[in-house]
């Protein structure tokens, strides 16, 4: 069997591990026409061909001094390496018991001897054609899982600005808020809207709205950086940040370091009232999480704040009483 990879014909390699010399010259002239032949005299040393070539098959003898085919089996079938090369046993041993051992310890067909060459080829071609097979579905898995992986990132995250999106933070904020009803801790919440972004939309244009979020959400990864942080948009031109087992100073703190942050950026808005670059306003909630401070709640509070700085002119801060 032979497949096409970039236009170039690729054969198979198959190990030949036997301690009689005649036997891997019948399998040889068996099979070297169409496959790519290697060839081992005792279990170790096919164990270290093995590692090398990585080949698609081995045929393994049973009766072998020193390390028979059972353990050289067994050893190939320890090591992630070379676990899934396909071992054929080709042996004069017969026996049920012999057969059901040779299984056991990890072969997938077993040839008696004397060699009938119609019957290698054919065992040879079928059990490498099940591998393409099994190694086909283990990629197709492997892409499978990476697409999954991919899409459920993406059905995490805002697919503008990268960073969380509406569903994906109401998740966080109710997983969060049951963690710090546990442990008593506080928690803060700051709701962030841009101002005037409407203006900034019309006389700017779309494209550059959408590149002004960008810089707005980039300041923000940067400025909320702990493992449990979570920036998310909320919709539009307004943002949420989750900040677990954070005090409302604490919180206080970093949403100054965002608007300052922003005001270095310095990116003009020329019909912005509150200054002459994009500036942001902010509400700020922090408690202990209880009953009656639930997600709502705190939702609720944050907005209450967050229209307060906006009501007062923007830019600026405002903490939830």
């Amino acid at each position: 069997m032979s497949s096409e990879v970039a236009g170039t014909e690729v054969r198979h390699k198959i190990l030949i591990i036997d301690d009689t010399p005649t036997n891997i010259q019948i399998l040889n002239e068996i099979l070297r026409d169409t496959y790519d032949i290697f060839f081992a005299s005792n279990g170790r040393e096919g164990i270290g061909i093995s590692l090398r070539e990585l080949p698609d098959l081995i045929l393994l003898d049973i009766m072998m001094p020193e390390m028979d085919g059972y353990v050289t089996c067994t050893i190939l079938k320890s090591d992630p390496r070379t676990s899934p090369i396909p071992v054929i046993f080709i042996t004069a041993m017969s026996a049920p018991g012999d057969e059901a051992k040779g299984l056991d310890c990890g072969a997938i067909d077993y040839i008696t001897k004397p060699i009938s060459p119609p019957i290698v080829k054919s065992r040879v071609r079928n059990h490498l054609e099940l591998k393409r097979h099994r190694d086909t579905l283990q990629q197709l898995t492997v892409e499978l899982e990476e697409k999954n992986r991919e899409l459920d990132r993406l059905s995490r995250e805002d697919g503008l600005t990268g960073i969380a999106n509406r569903r994906h933070f109401d998740e966080v904020l109710q997983a969060e808020m049951n963690r710090s009803y546990r442990s008593r801790q506080f928690m803060s919440l700051i709701f962030c809207d841009v101002d005037f972004f409407k203006r900034y939309n019309d006389h700017y244009g779309h494209m550059a709205g959408d590149r002004c979020l960008q810089v707005i959400s980039g300041i923000m990864r940067r400025t909320f950086k702990r493992a449990g942080d979570l920036c998310a948009r909320y919709g539009g031109e307004e943002f949420m940040i989750i900040l677990p087992d954070t005090t409302p100073d604490k919180a206080v703190y970093l949403a100054e370091k965002l608007r300052q942050a922003l005001v270095a950026e310095a990116m003009l808005h020329a019909l912005s009232d509150a200054a002459g670059y994009v500036t942001v306003s902010m509400g700020v909630v922090g408690a202990q999480v209880t009953t009656e401070h639930n997600a709502e709640w705190f939702v609720q509070e944050a907005d209450k704040a967050l229209y307060q700085s906006k009501s007062e002119g923007r830019n600026r801060i405002t903490v939830a009483s």
